[in-house]
């Protein structure tokens, strides 16, 4: 007997209600669901976690996520674990949708944990952000290799991720990643080689930043007494041992780009970015992280 299919639903909506952010409307369908809602720093920020009490996603599963955050309402949200995509005998695609929706003057940080690719699995992933000129987006992404400790480094079918990046409807960047292991020729198929798949790193990362004062922000965040000197930046790399850049999509959109051998190295240099964004644009303090 076959196995049934999982077809996972999130849709959240989070309001501003008399000074608080509430989660206004949920509708969500197993194997996806919403934890209760938390307010660690303030009543003005709702923190929830997205969870799968499933193993993962199997062949052919599709998760789709709809995040909405209202006019005025604050949210950050997190991955509770991994997305373990696992092995896909007949080559049939695992998906993922996520839609972000941030309107004038809300925010939205959304922090999901890492993907993880098991060997012979295939996943198609699909985001799009669509954040008002008035409104303020933190996301990251973080894509493991497989299974480090099963020596699956590139072992699957393919991964296939495109993020699309909307300000006011206007779509201003596409950044899409296709990986084919397979199809590599054998002398760069070596994880480690510097000429390899990723420069001879293992794991990779995105973190997007959007909000009106974000191009004063990375002013400070590369700012350097002397040309000698290393800007904050630098530090961030040198102290988790990534690969670290950053790119301006427009003056209030930039993305940075990470590589690197740990998902847990990667992580902890963008929360290091994502707290000095905090503290820049938001003038809030560090988020009291606990995954558990």
């Amino acid at each position: 007997m076959l196995a049934r299919l999982k077809q996972g639903v999130i849709q959240a909506e989070v309001s501003l209600v008399n000074g608080r952010s509430v989660i206004s409307s949920l509708r969500q369908r197993m194997p996806l669901r919403v934890s209760s809602p938390l307010y660690p720093v303030s009543q003005q920020t709702v923190s929830f976690f997205i969870m799968n009490p499933a193993a993962g996603l199997l062949q052919g599963d599709q998760h789709t996520i709809y995040l909405c955050v209202k006019e005025g309402a604050q949210a950050v949200v997190l991955g509770q674990g991994a997305t373990k995509v696992f092995r896909s005998p007949q080559r049939n695609f695992s998906r993922q949708f996520t839609t972000i929706r941030v309107e004038a003057g809300a925010r939205l940080e959304y922090l999901p944990d890492v993907v993880i690719p098991f060997a012979e699995s295939c996943l198609l992933s699909r985001t799009n952000i669509l954040v008002s000129s008035k409104a303020s987006a933190l996301f990251w992404e973080i894509n493991a290799p497989g299974r480090v400790a099963r020596q699956e480094l590139f072992a699957y079918h393919k991964l296939d991720q495109q993020t699309n990046v909307y300000i006011d409807r206007e779509l201003i960047f596409s950044d899409r990643f296709v990986l084919e292991p397979s199809s590599i020729p054998s002398e760069l198929q070596s994880w480690h080689n510097p000429l390899g798949l990723v420069h001879g790193y293992t794991h990779t990362g995105t973190f997007w930043t959007i909000d009106p004062n974000a191009e004063q922000a990375i002013g400070q965040l590369l700012q350097r007494n002397t040309e000698e000197e290393e800007g904050y930046l630098e530090k961030i790399a040198g102290k988790y041992s990534v690969l670290l850049a950053g790119t301006k999509l427009t003056s209030q959109a930039y993305c940075f780009r990470a590589l690197g051998r740990s998902a847990d190295n990667i992580q902890a240099a963008f929360k290091e970015l994502w707290q000095f964004f905090r503290n820049r644009l938001f003038n809030q303090p560090a988020w009291p992280w606990r995954k558990y």
